[in-house]
């Protein structure tokens, strides 16, 4: 029997207190306390009492009414989709209310819900929103606390939506407790929150941080879906990679190294001798710019990383460690800019 659950669901879903309670029913708060926690079942006298005071039936109480399955609510739910052209939202509003009265404990339903009146509630007049905010806000709190993980990180981003519209900042902020702190929503949501309550260059470095990361990781990709198309021999479909990334490094002020240095592998598996030659010389050239976005307007406001000549150094070692491979770059035997790197390499 799950009557501590509904007793403490509905409770606060009237927004009373356990003190509250206890007095209208003539009980002590702890006796309350002790029903919601499980230790304790209210007297069989009090249980028509507590479902009056609850607005539910002594049926739901005591949980004879059978749960709501998935497939119902989203039958329930394309319903009400199918309602929002013929109907106001404060009769759209009173049938999902009302449903999700009838099963307080089904957290699929009440998500799904709270999901199609925070879509509805855009286009209601602001002076009308309060009092369905409220109600709306109150589910989506509640979710906070489930134990699926979807619905509880996407109940805190549609939370978190609500209090960021009306200006409610400080519990804004506190929804970004429940999604994790690696996710770009949450990245974002912070750069959003930084933009309204913090100096601007603060929030100027909190937008580009996440583009910086975001820039970065698409590189990861695009040179993954490069590497695929290599290895499939599909050197085509590698060259469009290969150029895509390059207009992204280009585009975002990554440095002529970001521009290039992914080619150089197209060019050592198709033997392309001046491809090669080409990109060696940039590579060599611009060792020390692959912290160059940092000269980009974008990423203007982020903090500036040192960049010592020793660095630059690492980076052609490791680019002659490359040029090494005799093996692998057979090919270019022969051509006088090969030979002068690999003389120089030998001394």
């Amino acid at each position: 029997m799950n009557i501590g659950k509904i007793i403490r669901d509905h409770r606060k879903e009237m927004g009373l207190t356990q003190e509250d309670m206890a007095s209208r029913l003539g009980v002590t708060t702890p006796a309350v306390n002790k029903w919601e926690n499980g230790n304790a079942l209210p007297d069989i006298s009090l249980l028509v009492p507590i479902a009056r005071l609850l607005g539910i039936t002594t049926d739901e109480l005591l949980s004879f009414k059978g749960d709501i399955s998935d497939t119902e609510i989203d039958i329930f739910i394309k319903g009400i989709h199918g309602k929002l052209r013929s109907e106001n939202y404060e009769d759209i509003f009173k049938e999902v209310q009302k449903k999700v009265k009838e099963y307080p404990n089904n957290e699929n339903l009440k998500w799904k819900a709270a999901l199609l009146l925070c879509f509805v509630r855009l286009h209601v007049p602001n002076k009308n929103r309060e009092k369905y905010d409220k109600v709306v806000c109150s589910w989506l709190s509640q979710l906070l606390k489930s134990e699926d993980d979807n619905i509880r990180r996407r109940s805190a981003e549609y939370l978190f939506g609500v209090y960021y519209g009306k200006g409610d900042y400080k519990n804004a902020e506190k929804c970004l407790e429940y999604i994790p702190e690696d996710s770009f929503e949450r990245k974002l949501n912070q750069a959003n929150l930084c933009a309204k309550t913090k100096s601007a260059d603060m929030a100027y470095a909190a937008y580009e941080s996440l583009l910086l990361e975001e820039v970065m990781r698409l590189q990861i990709i695009i040179y993954a879906l490069q590497a695929f198309g290599q290895q499939e021999e599909n050197y085509e479909f590698a060259h469009a990679a290969a150029d895509t990334g390059s207009c992204i490094a280009k585009c975002f002020g990554l440095g002529p190294y970001q521009e290039n240095h992914t080619k150089l592998e197209l060019a050592a598996l198709e033997k392309d001798v001046e491809e090669t030659v080409r990109i060696m010389k940039i590579l060599f050239k611009s060792c020390d710019s692959i912290l160059d976005y940092q000269k980009s307007k974008l990423f203007s406001h982020l903090e500036k990383t040192n960049y010592s000549k020793e660095s630059g150094e690492k980076v052609r070692a490791t680019l002659e460690e490359l040029f090494r491979d005799e093996k692998r770059f057979d090919y270019m035997k022969g051509n006088s800019y090969w030979e002068s790197v690999r003389k120089k390499l030998k001394n």
